[in-house]
C-alpha cells in the first residue's frame, strides 16, 4: 500500500464510530484487513503497518465497555506495559506505539495454532514432542524471571506453536512485573484453575515457581491427554489442587517414561519448596531426561481430602441403601424358614 492511499482508506470509516472494520486505518498507521476473532473483552484484527514496510501485525482493540471496567482495563494496560518491555524469541513481540487515539495493543502476527487447538486435534502428544514444547516454555520463563516477570496464567491457550517451528508465550494480562499496575479481583486470585498453582488458589501471589507448576500441568496434559484435577465444578478443581496430588501420569498412559513422570510430578508438587527452584533447572532435565533421578514420587501421591470425603459419603449412602435391602432379605428368609417348618 502506498502512503498516499491512507487518507482514502481512513475516509471509509466514520471517525465518530467506535467500532473498527476492515478498510479502516487506525491512527494513520495500521490498515485493518481482517477481523480475526471477537471476544468478550476485545476484538482481534489483522492489519498492515504502514510505517514498517506493510509488515503484518495483529491489533487487539478493547470494546468500549471493557474500558469502563477497571478490572478488565487494568489487565489490558498491564499486558502492554509488560509486553513492550520484553524481547525474546519465544515471547510475543509487541509493537510500541507512542501516540494513540484510543487504547489498543499492536503485536507481531503469528501463523500457527495454539497448544490448546493442537491438543484438541491430537492427544496425547508423543513424549519427545511434549518434552520439547515444555523445555521451550521454560526457556521463555527463564528470560521472564531475569526481568522480574511472573506470567501467572500459563495454559495451552496462551502458548502459540508457529508454523515455522517457533513458539510464543502470550497474554500478560495478569502477569506480575516490577512496574506493573496492581490488580484487584475482590479477594480472588486471577488465573485459570486447571493450571493454577495451589498457593495461587489460596490467594497468595507466589513467586516464579507458580509458573513452574503451570508448566507441569501443561506437560501432564500433553503426556496423558487428560487435564489434572478435571471436574465440572471450579470450586472442586481448586480444592482438589490444594489438598491432593494428581493421578500418576503412568497410570493414565503407561507408555510415558518414568523420567518424564518424575519431571511432571516434581513440577506439580503442592509445596513450592519441593518443585524445581527455577525454570532453568526444569529445562535442564527436560532436555536430558536420562539424567533425571527417580525418587518414587508416584508412590507417595496423596488423594485429595475432597475425594476422601466423597468416598466416605458414598460409603454412608451405600450403607443406608443396603441396610433396608439386607433387612428385607433376612425377614424373607425367616418367613420362608417359618413356613417350611409348619409344612412339616
Amino acid at each position: 500500500m502506498k502512503m498516499g492511499e491512507v487518507g482514502t482508506l481512513a475516509n471509509r470509516a466514520d471517525p465518530g464510530n467506535w467500532a473498527l472494520a476492515p478498510g479502516a486505518v487506525l491512527d494513520g498507521r495500521f490498515a485493518i484487513t481482517e477481523v480475526l476473532s471477537e471476544g468478550g473483552m476485545a476484538t482481534l484484527f489483522k492489519a498492515r503497518d504502514l510505517f514498517d514496510n506493510d509488515a503484518t501485525v495483529a491489533l487487539k482493540v478493547p470494546h468500549k465497555q471493557a474500558e469502563s471496567d477497571p478490572g478488565l482495563f487494568s489487565r489490558f494496560q498491564r499486558e502492554e506495559e509488560i509486553g513492550c518491555a520484553l524481547d525474546h524469541p519465544s515471547v510475543l513481540k509487541f509493537v510500541h506505539v507512542k501516540n494513540k487515539s484510543r487504547p489498543y495493543l499492536a503485536t507481531e502476527f503469528l501463523n500457527g495454532k495454539t497448544l490448546y487447538h493442537v491438543l484438541r486435534e491430537r492427544r496425547p502428544l508423543p513424549e519427545a514432542e511434549a518434552m520439547s514444547i515444555a523445555a521451550r516454555i521454560c526457556d521463555a520463563l527463564e528470560y521472564l524471571s531475569s526481568h522480574g516477570v511472573i506470567h501467572r496464567d500459563l495454559k495451552p491457550e496462551n502458548v502459540m506453536l508457529c508454523d515455522d517451528g517457533s513458539l510464543r508465550l502470550m497474554d500478560f494480562g495478569i502477569a506480575w512485573g516490577p512496574h506493573a499496575r496492581r490488580l484487584t479481583f475482590m479477594g480472588f486470585a486471577p488465573g485459570t484453575p486447571h493450571y493454577m498453582a495451589p498457593e495461587r488458589v489460596a490467594g497468595r501471589r507466589g513467586d516464579g515457581r507458580v509458573d513452574i507448576y503451570s508448566v507441569g500441568a501443561i506437560l501432564y496434559e500433553m503426556l496423558t491427554g487428560k487435564i489434572a484435577f478435571d471436574d465440572q465444578d471450579i470450586s472442586v478443581i481448586m480444592e482438589m489442587r490444594v489438598t491432593g496430588d494428581p493421578e500418576a501420569p503412568r497410570k493414565i498412559n503407561p507408555r510415558i517414561s518414568r523420567q518424564a513422570e518424575e519431571i511432571v510430578l516434581q513440577a506439580m508438587e503442592r509445596d513450592p519448596e519441593k518443585r524445581y527452584p527455577t525454570a532453568k533447572a526444569m529445562k535442564a532435565e527436560l532436555e536430558a531426561p536420562q539424567s533425571v533421578k527417580l525418587t518414587g514420587r508416584s508412590d507417595r501421591l496423596q488423594v485429595s481430602t475432597l475425594w476422601k470425603r466423597r468416598w466416605r459419603k458414598a460409603r454412608w449412602v451405600a450403607l443406608w441403601v443396603m441396610v433396608p435391602v439386607i433387612l428385607q432379605v433376612i425377614a424373607f428368609f425367616l418367613l420362608w424358614h417359618h413356613l417350611a417348618r409348619h409344612r412339616r
